[in-house]
């Protein structure tokens, strides 16, 4: 703990039955560096007319002044302390808190750490920034398992005051009464420089997701644990839970000319909603697997249970139009969008694209990107999830990166890509992340295909627009069960998105 004495002296004159209180501070700290916003508030307190009804006059520290025959009569200490160390007992002594700040340990994103010590942090051995200074390609690290907004996180420096009475002085009426108004003057003003706990926004995303195989029967009879694994407790705890649902959700319409079509019966809605997932992405090349009666339908039954369906719509306004999620002054817009190749069997995904007076998903081949970059704000952390890219690639071919590219520099803050059925990297681009494929979710029979039996799940933290804390999950998809496998597992991801930057 670090403890530093500014001493406000109280001086008065004897005389005539009256006395002239000062107050004057003076500082005994050779560390006060990081305290000159504390020091000067409580400089600035002198000035106001609150202070003046008191009957102090602050005397200057370099003031010329004669004190010949002035006693102090009280002084202030000013304490520093992380938060966690403060017990019950030294709440006592800590009367007035007069600031509070918010440190983050920090690395880089691809450095694979997510965790660190609270005993690391304070000796040094961790880079510890205030949280307002983040920036890439540096996110923050969790402290003993606990991440800001946590109870108990430690990493909160705060600086508090007490007034005390010198101990060679007689009290009287006069300076009793001055102690007291000082003291609750000092309670009452406003306290600029204690920062809120910061409560950030968690979205949590897996990527592709097919419910059929026998998944939808596992997920009703046994609960979100027996295809989502320990997964199933992030996305139920996150702020928002989002998912690249592959195919509609009805039992009407008729089969597709496709090769592969998939659809999940009514009773999925409300199991996915229980899991905690609130936006799904529904627009992919399975969402018309049973044509247009059924993706309408789809969307009355994700909409009954409670889920966001973001890219797709009754016309090409409601695809555009995002899910929005509000935590205290923070916003977070979710968008979905598609773009993928024209299937061997010859379906083209343009041909289910919502228009003016048509149903279907957000497409970029009719206008889609456009529309979202008309919807972007900056007031907002605008997320895009992705339907897009080559299937099987390892890495993002030229047109989606220039996709993200243009999303990017338009205003999203945050794209995540589906499609490609296999883990690619991440990378910041503008300042901004962007994971290229997170592969598959939960889809059985992927396994005879190389890279399909693997997918990531990411955990991220967002506080105003910033990513602060960014969790990647390896995942091994056995059959229609998905585990969450040692981290470890996320060498490849690291070493894909580092060649990335080649």
């Amino acid at each position: 703990m670090k403890i530093f004495l500014l001493i406000f002296c109280c001086v008065f004159l004897c005389g005539c039955g009256n006395s002239i209180d000062y107050l004057t501070i003076r500082i005994s700290s050779n560390n006060l560096n990081d305290y000159t916003q504390e020091i000067a508030f409580l400089e600035s307190l002198f000035d106001t007319e609150e202070f003046k009804k008191i009957g102090l006059h602050h005397l200057p520290n370099n003031t010329d002044t004669n004190l010949k025959n002035k006693q102090p009569a009280f002084f202030i200490e000013f304490f520093t302390s992380w938060e966690y160390e403060i017990s019950n007992k030294d709440l006592d002594l800590i009367e007035i808190i007069i600031s509070k700040k918010i440190f983050i340990p920090i690395d880089d994103a691809l450095a694979g750490r997510t965790n660190t010590t609270s005993q690391a942090c304070v000796n040094g051995t961790e880079t510890i920034i205030l949280i307002d200074e983040l920036q890439p390609p540096f996110v923050a690290l969790r402290v003993d398992g606990k991440a800001i907004g946590n109870e108990n996180y430690p990493l909160i420096e705060t600086a508090g005051i007490k007034i005390k009475i010198d101990e060679n002085i007689k009290l009287n009426k006069s300076i009793e009464a001055k102690l007291n108004l000082l003291q609750e003057f000092l309670k009452q003003v406003p306290k600029p420089l204690i920062q809120p706990t910061p409560q950030p926004v968690w979205i949590a995303a897996g990527g592709d997701m097919m419910l059929e195989r026998g998944a939808t029967e596992l997920l009703l009879q046994e609960g979100p644990e027996s295809i989502f694994g320990a997964t199933a407790r992030l996305l139920k705890s996150s702020d928002v839970s989002i998912v690249n649902l592959e195919g509609p959700i009805s039992l009407l319409g008729e089969r597709a000319r496709k090769t592969y079509t998939f659809r999940f019966i009514p009773e999925v809605a409300p199991a996915l909603r229980e899991t905690g997932i609130n936006v799904v992405l529904h627009a992919n090349n399975h969402t018309f697997d049973y044509g247009e009666q059924a993706f309408l339908d789809s969307l009355i039954n994700l909409n009954r249970a409670g889920i966001s369906a973001v890219g797709a719509g009754i016309d090409i306004e409601a695809a555009s139009d995002p899910f929005i999620f509000t935590k205290g002054n923070q916003t977070v817009q979710v968008f979905g969008l598609a773009s993928f190749p024209r299937e061997m069997n010859g379906w083209d995904g343009v041909s289910a694209a919502a228009g003016i007076d048509r149903p279907g998903m957000l497409h970029v081949g009719r206008n889609g990107r456009e529309m979202l970059k008309q919807k972007f704000s900056p007031d907002s952390l605008n997320v895009v999830i992705f339907h897009g890219g080559t299937e099987w690639s390892l890495r993002p071919d030229e047109a989606t990166r220039e996709l993200y590219t243009d999303l990017i520099t338009s205003g999203a803050d945050l794209v995540i890509g589906t499609h490609p059925h296999i883990v690619q990297g991440f990378e910041w681009v503008g300042g901004k992340p962007v994971f290229w494929s997170l592969g598959n979710y939960v889809f059985g029979g992927m396994g005879h295909i190389e890279g399909g039996a693997y997918g990531l799940f990411i955990h991220l933290a967002f506080y105003q627009g910033k990513l602060l804390y960014m969790e990647p999950h390896p995942l091994f998809l056995n059959n229609i069960r998905t585990e969450v496998t040692p981290a470890e597992n996320l060498n490849l991801f690291y070493a894909r998105s580092r060649e990335l930057k080649r």
